[in-house]
């Protein structure tokens, strides 16, 4: 009997941590729809981190921001770039969107290291990844041109 009430209680602490940290996540991320919502909202931050090749084929995401990731000057250079952008608040909400997720995951991951304190990534990206994350053009999402590609 004793047992069974230590297991019980073992049982339920685990369930009320899993309860707290539920939502909770050390990689913040959002979806396309939500990230055009709050951006057009003036809520959100969103930066296109692709190629300005990629700008020019697809163009970028409405009301979006676009930084290459692929700055001359390296990672230092991207850093400074949404810094500025930013101007200068490191806790200023930012939604990071690449063509499928990757590059902005890994750009969250690094921006938040930065210090940088409210950085979301846009997983789905432009282009989708699969059936449950269609991406920003294929929900019909609107793009514009890029400017001085």
């Amino acid at each position: 009997m004793k047992s069974r009430s230590i297991a019980t209680a073992f049982l339920g602490t685990i369930m009320l941590i899993l309860a707290a940290s539920a939502g909770q996540s050390a990689e913040p991320r959002i979806g396309a729809d939500e990230a055009y919502r709050r951006t057009a909202a003036g809520e959100l931050m969103l930066i296109d981190i692709r190629s300005p090749q990629e700008w020019q084929r697809s163009g970028i995401p409405r009301g979006s921001v676009p930084i290459s990731m692929h700055l001359p000057g390296g990672k230092e250079a991207f850093k400074k770039a949404i810094l500025a952008a930013a101007k200068g608040d490191m806790e200023r909400p930012i939604a990071l969107i690449c063509a499928v997720g990757g590059r902005s995951r890994w750009a969250q991951r690094y921006l938040s290291k930065a210090g940088f304190t409210n950085v979301q990534d846009v997983t789905e990206g432009m282009f989708g990844r699969g059936k449950h994350q269609p991406g920003w053009l294929d929900r019909g999402l609107p793009v514009d041109p890029c400017p001085n590609c």
